[in-house]
């Protein structure tokens, strides 16, 4: 089970707030960017792509 989560908007932020959180595992992070890997579908993510996002969008999971 991943234990982080970013919301769509830091991928592709021209969506506002119209996305959702998904799950993500962290595959690398320098303390400014992550590079994760999607683990679940959102509105506009799907499983498996992976994306560098900021390191502080990267949450831990509820």
């Amino acid at each position: 089970m991943p234990l982080h989560q970013i919301e769509e908007k830091a991928v592709r932020p021209e969506i506002g707030e119209c996305g959702v959180t998904v799950p993500v595992r962290v595959l690398a992070d320098d303390g400014t960017t992550a590079r994760v890997q999607i683990e679940g579908c959102g509105i506009h993510l799907r499983q498996g792509a992976v994306h560098n996002v900021p390191s502080t969008a990267v949450q831990k999971r509820r």
